[in-house]
């Protein structure tokens, strides 16, 4: 199998995605509107392919100018068995939990955090 890569520049200064907000009537969340804004603009403007039924490694690199962006198929041993994950949520919440609970404890803020590798076994 052929390994493939996308890399990209994004030339869109990044934000934070805004917590959930509540609708008070209603009590649904929604995101807010200057995160959807943000989301659509990064939508938009990715001009890569689709990365179908592929376990991916996707590095993200966040700039003043921009996000860059690099994402490429894991190839995995073929005579290495692979255990599939039982962790079934998005990677990144998993990160954001552990991150907020260390805050005050293993630092000041999680916003020192400057790196941060991330794995789903």
């Amino acid at each position: 199998m052929k390994k493939f890569q996308y890399h990209q520049m994004i030339k869109i200064r990044p934000i934070a995605k805004g917590r959930p907000r509540f609708n008070m009537k209603t009590g649904n969340a929604y995101t807010p509107a200057r995160t959807r804004e943000y989301e659509k603009s990064i939508k938009e403007s990715y001009k890569g392919p689709m990365f179908e039924d592929q376990l991916l490694s996707v590095k993200l690199r966040f700039t003043v100018d921009g996000t860059e962006l690099l994402i490429e198929p894991l190839i995995l041993n073929p005579n290495v068995e692979q255990p599939k994950s039982k962790l079934t949520s998005d990677i990144d919440n998993y990160a954001k939990a552990v991150l907020d609970a260390l805050n005050g404890v293993a630092y000041k803020d999680d916003k020192q955090v400057v790196s941060l590798y991330l794995e789903k076994a």
